[in-house]
């Protein structure tokens, strides 16, 4: 906290100053009896005099002791609220976490298609699917792309990202909506944290945590979720959560070619001119794991 470190700086000021007031003090009369620089002849008992002049440089002394002492209490009640803060945020984000686990698990669990949508077809491939979430989206990703390109081959001359959109639609309407939904309110939660709270390098650390809950292929399915419009706010004027936050850092080559992160708007530039943030000490903070 920024606010900690201030009160650190006053608090180690104002102690020197009561230390040299005390320092001050025992030693004046020393100062005041040895030093011939007053004539104490004509001021009655030495006593008295140094008394008199220290009495001042004594009573801004308690002041001072009696000001840090509060000061000290007020400090430790901030620092108990912000731990009390810190442990209500991470309560939360942590159950967040176990919600969007759990509903990894139902889509793996419960996710059918009909042989009239883009099916699965087969019963291996359905089993392929209910194995584990890792092979399912998997399986998912290798399934858009192919059902891509046999729609690219019967329609040669429409665009690329009708096609790869007509496609992912019928995926979005199939229970994903909830999914995204979901893990978009986590990350959201944690970016728009004011920086007081949580640092950048918090917030990338948090996310981290929680990327390492995605299979590469569930990032990939992400960058598809936005590439198809439906998720345009994980990557935008406003929101950099796919590069600012490196939601989709593990991405591979799965994605298909014609979409290729480095070849495709904002990605390419930002890989060009490294226009990013990055995390403090880190000599390479890259965007993408696999991608230069």
């Amino acid at each position: 906290m920024k606010e900690n470190k201030t009160l650190d700086n006053l608090s180690k000021w104002l102690i020197g100053i009561v230390i040299i007031l005390v320092l001050f003090a025992l030693l004046s009369p020393l100062i005041f009896t040895q030093s011939g620089v007053f004539d104490f002849s004509e001021t009655g008992q030495i006593g008295d005099t140094i008394g008199g002049i220290m009495n001042p440089f004594i009573g801004i002394a308690s002041i001072i002791v009696m000001f840090l002492a509060f000061y000290m209490q007020y400090k430790a009640n901030k620092i108990m609220q912000f731990q009390f803060e810190k442990s209500q945020f991470e309560n939360q984000f942590f159950e967040m976490l176990k919600t969007h686990k759990e509903n990894s698990n139902t889509i793996s669990s419960t996710h059918q298609e009909s042989e009239e949508g883009i099916g699965f077809g087969e019963e291996s491939a359905r089993r392929l699917w209910l194995e584990t979430r890792k092979k399912g989206f998997e399986f998912l990703v290798d399934r858009i792309n192919e059902k891509y390109n046999s729609e690219k081959k019967k329609n040669k001359s429409r665009d690329s990202k009708e096609i790869f959109d007509n496609v992912y639609s019928k995926y979005w309407e199939d229970n994903f909506g909830h999914y995204f939904r979901h893990l978009f309110l986590i990350v959201k939660f944690i970016v728009t944290k004011p920086d007081t709270f949580l640092t950048y390098e918090d917030k990338r650390n948090y996310l981290r945590i929680l990327r390492a809950s995605l299979t590469t292929f569930e990032q990939v399915f992400l960058y598809y979720n936005w590439l198809s419009d439906y998720g345009n706010q994980w990557e935008n004027d406003t929101n950099h959560f796919f590069t600012d936050f490196r939601m989709i850092h593990n991405v591979n080559d799965s994605i298909h070619n014609d979409f290729a992160i480095k070849n495709t708007q904002p990605f390419s530039d930002l890989l060009k001119e490294k226009k990013y943030l990055t995390e403090k000490d880190r000599k390479d903070d890259k965007l993408f794991e696999l991608i230069n």
